[in-house]
């Protein structure tokens, strides 16, 4: 494996899935925290120099507990799963990642080690930040990994999705604009690589054809 095993799709779900995904997920002052609530699992890292970093996750499903999908978000989230080509899903989980005042590794780990495993993140929110601002996904030790000029790392945009096989270490790492990092994380199995398209037209024929 290397970076060229990495997929980034921008825009590719279309604007109105995109908004609504935003609308629903990431919190504002409008919707506060209606979709996490009322359940939802959160991890408290480490206090580092006196800053306290948080990630809320929910399940939208899950293999082992299948009867517990939320049917609405699976059916508004068809844009995105239609794109991967699964042959079946493991979890499909919405994180929130609070702000933090300096960037804040979350801690290099792989989602599974099966060869037809694969990961997709797909960026909620975020939007202006050629300045790695809102977050990054930042992948370890992949020197060929070479994305927005910057080695080993994609950042956190609004509509973007990026693909890779789910062996490969990587983390995320936080905002420092004072707005949460959301994102949905798909696991799934498939039995082909996903091919990156070369134009919007071509990824939105991907993701209807069969």
């Amino acid at each position: 494996m290397s970076g060229r095993d990495i997929r980034i799709y921008d825009g590719y779900v279309g604007t109105e899935c995109e908004d609504k995904l935003e609308k629903i997920i990431a919190p504002n002052p409008n919707n506060d925290m209606n979709f996490w609530k009322p359940e939802f699992d959160f991890v408290k890292f480490p206090e580092t120099k006196g800053e306290l970093q948080y990630e809320f996750t929910k399940d939208l499903f899950n293999a082992q507990r299948p009867f517990e999908t939320n049917k609405e978000m699976w059916e508004l989230i068809k844009p995105i799963t239609n794109l991967l080509k699964a042959v079946a899903f493991l979890r499909v989980t919405a994180y929130m990642n609070t702000s933090t005042t300096t960037h804040k590794l979350y801690g290099y780990h792989t989602d599974n080690e099966c060869e037809s495993a694969m990961t997709s993140v797909y960026h909620v929110n975020g939007n202006n930040c050629q300045d790695y601002k809102c977050g990054y996904l930042e992948f370890e030790n992949w020197e060929d990994v070479v994305i927005d000029e910057t080695p080993f790392r994609i950042r956190q945009q609004k509509g973007r999705l990026i693909t890779f096989p789910s062996k490969m270490r990587h983390s995320g790492v936080t905002s420092i604009n004072g707005e949460t990092r959301c994102m949905l994380v798909f696991n799934y199995v498939t039995n082909k690589m996903p091919i990156r398209p070369e134009t919007k037209e071509q990824a939105e024929q991907e993701a209807l054809s069969d």
